[in-house]
C-alpha cells in the first residue's frame, strides 16, 4: 500500500501542470499532507519522471500563487471578516484560537523572518498568508519572505525523497512520509518550547514588553 506513490502516478500523467496543480491544491486542502506528496515527488524524480529542479520550481509556483491569492483575498475582504475566517480555517487544520493568536503575535513582532519561518511549520504555514493579510504585512515583504520559505520547504522534502530512494531503492513513499511527520511534530514542539522560554526570559528582563 502506497497511496502517496499512487497520487504521484496521477500527477505524472499531467507533467508540469500536475506538479503546479498539487502545489496550488495544498494551500486549499488541509487534509493533503504536502510534505508527504513532496517526498513522493522527489522519489519520482529519481525515476526520471521529471527533473529535480522542474519539480521544485513547478510546485513552488503553484504554492506561491495559492498563498498570494489568500493574502490578497484577506486584504480585499477586510480584517473583521478575515479574522473570523482565520479562526474557522484554524479549526479545520487543528489549530486553536490561542495558537492562532500566538502566530499573529510572533508575525507582528518579526514580520520578514517569521514570514519565511512560518512556511517551515506544518499547519501554521497554511494560515500564515491569511495572518499576513490580516496584519497588513507589506506586499513586497510578504512576497519575498513567502517565496524563500516555500522554496526551502518544497526543496527540502523533494530532495529528501530523492536522496532516500538513492539510499534505499524501492522505498515506500507513504512509510517515509509517516517517519518524516513524526520528526516534524518533534521539531515543531521543540520550536514552540524554545519560543516560550525565550518569551518568558524577555518578559523577565523587560516586563514592559508584554504591553506592546
Amino acid at each position: 500500500m502506497d497511496p502517496l506513490g499512487n497520487l504521484v502516478d496521477w500527477i505524472a500523467v499531467y507533467g508540469i501542470f500536475g506538479l503546479f496543480a498539487i502545489g496550488l491544491a495544498e494551500r486549499f486542502l488541509p487534509a493533503l499532507p504536502s510534505y508527504g506528496v513532496l517526498v513522493a515527488i522527489g522519489i519520482a524524480a529519481e525515476d526520471d519522471v521529471w527533473a529535480l529542479h522542474t519539480a521544485v520550481i513547478a510546485t513552488t509556483v503553484g504554492s506561491f500563487l495559492g498563498a498570494l491569492a489568500l493574502y490578497l483575498l484577506v486584504r480585499a475582504v477586510g480584517k473583521k471578516r478575515s479574522a473570523a475566517f482565520l479562526y474557522s480555517v484554524g479549526g479545520w487544520v487543528g489549530l486553536s484560537q490561542a495558537r492562532i493568536d500566538w502566530t499573529l503575535s510572533t508575525l507582528r513582532d518579526r514580520e520578514r523572518a517569521l514570514t519565511i519561518l512560518s512556511q517551515l511549520i506544518p499547519t501554521v504555514r497554511l494560515i500564515s498568508p491569511v495572518a499576513a493579510g490580516l496584519l497588513g504585512t507589506n506586499t513586497l515583504r510578504f512576497v519575498s519572505g513567502i517565496t524563500v520559505g516555500i522554496v526551502l520547504w518544497n526543496g527540502l522534502f523533494i530532495a529528501a525523497g530523492y536522496v532516500a530512494v538513492l539510499a534505499i531503492p524501492g522505498i515506500n513513499s507513504s512509510a517515509l512520509a509517516l517517519k518524516i511527520l513524526i520528526l516534524l511534530i518533534g521539531a515543531e514542539l521543540l520550536t514552540a518550547l524554545v519560543w516560550r522560554l525565550q518569551r518568558r526570559y524577555s518578559l523577565r528582563v523587560n516586563p514592559g514588553a508584554s504591553e506592546r
